[in-house]
């Protein structure tokens, strides 16, 4: 700001955030951007976009204001956020570790994925930190009805914690069937 002009009012050509349009708005602009650096979107999920050209694959996912950038060759993902910030104010915080409550861990034979903090958050949040674990996660041949037991007071929880299963089905595909029968 100029001393000599400490009266001014500065005028914002476009204002983003704190508009009920600004996702959507920062979203557009993004995907144009990287239309125009040659990337395609996908037709199975509009967040995912793709790179392909002769041996580079490199791909960009979104999600709301986070991006996760891979790569077949490390030097077009550094090349790619370099190109990226001077569109937008963003920083890289370096390789992935932790997203949408999946933690990734690499090692020689590739990427891990599990979800132990998010588990451990769910089994905090109702109130079984202390519970066993089973062998099977749900008796053979038990059929569930919405008619036996007693009504909860409060089934939003319940769908809550079944949607969060649902999410753990992810990296645990075992328990798919015993959450598929919560549903």
């Amino acid at each position: 700001m100029d001393s000599s002009q400490s009266d001014s009012v500065c005028r914002l050509h476009r204002s983003l955030y704190g508009l009920k349009q600004a996702p959507r708005t920062w979203f557009q602009r993004l995907s144009q951007v990287l239309l125009d650096l040659g990337f395609m979107g996908s037709t199975m999920d509009t967040s995912l976009f793709v790179f392909l050209q002769e041996a580079v694959r490199i791909y960009v996912l979104i999600y709301v204001d986070d991006i996760i950038v891979t790569s077949n060759k490390p030097i077009v993902v550094f090349d790619l956020i370099t190109k990226l910030q001077h569109e937008f104010s963003m920083k890289d915080l370096g390789p992935l570790s932790y997203f949408l409550g999946i933690q990734v861990h690499r090692n020689r034979e590739g990427l891990h994925l599990h979800q132990f903090k998010y588990i451990v958050d769910l089994l905090n949040c109702v109130n079984m930190t202390g519970a066993k674990p089973y062998q099977s996660p749900c008796i053979s041949g038990k059929k569930l009805s919405k008619f036996d037991g007693d009504p909860l007071p409060d089934s939003s929880l319940y769908r809550h914690i079944v949607g969060a299963l649902q999410y753990c089905t992810l990296t645990i595909p075992d328990i798919a069937f015993s959450v598929n029968q919560l549903c």
